[in-house]
């Protein structure tokens, strides 16, 4: 009786989202192509303009986790990683750092996209994991920006701006990096340094 008044629950909660949402839902757990599935995680984190969506949502955050552990395509996996930590979550860290170092691994352009299939570029990546922060995503973005290639360097350092709670560790790095003799990587590291500097600048 009790599983029984659970499923009930979950599906009321569901149910209260906006129309689009629950589509996006339904597209995520049961659409037959991995491009529409992989879309749907990508809809869930970014959000549908003009429809606002109830805080909190775990009915999401939980169908993203599932999908991110338990779907058969890798690229849905990876969007759903994604997704949780654009939504602060970090569960989806470890598996949007594997993407990354994937990407690095085939040496693709670290300010390109993704994949054909979705469209996103690498960058958000690491945006979302400077989103997400915490430990692991900080300490892995430190380490592409000081030892990754160049133009992973600077996606690296962008994304560390996002990151809060570090006790000035993202500041130290980004210090240290502002001397560094690539150009490019100085440059961003300054940039990105002034701007957590401003009143407001670092969340």
């Amino acid at each position: 009786m009790m599983i029984g008044l659970s499923l009930w629950a979950a599906a009321a909660g569901a149910s209260e989202l906006p129309q689009p949402y629950q589509d996006a839902l339904r597209d995520l757990r049961t659409a037959r192509d991995p491009a529409v599935r992989a879309r749907a995680a990508v809809v869930l984190a970014h959000g549908i303009k003009g429809v606002s969506l109830p805080d909190p949502t775990p009915e999401i955050s939980d169908a993203l986790a599932d999908a991110m552990l338990a779907d058969a395509d890798d690229t849905v996996q990876t969007m759903a990683a994604y997704a949780l930590c654009v939504l602060g979550e970090r569960r989806g860290v470890p598996r949007a750092i594997a993407a990354v170092q994937a990407t690095l691994i085939r040496g693709l352009d670290q300010q390109g996209p993704y994949g054909a299939a979705i469209g996103l570029p690498i960058p958000f990546l690491y945006r979302a994991l400077g989103n997400a922060g915490g430990a692991e995503a900080t300490s892995f973005l430190i380490e592409i920006a000081r030892t990754g290639p160049p133009r992973g360097r600077v996606v690296a350092i962008e994304a560390l701006g996002l990151v809060i709670d570090d006790d000035g560790q993202v500041e130290r790095v980004l210090a240290r990096l502002s001397g560094d003799a690539d150009p490019g990587v100085r440059s961003a590291a300054r940039n990105v340094m002034a701007e957590r500097r401003r009143p407001g600048g670092k969340r």
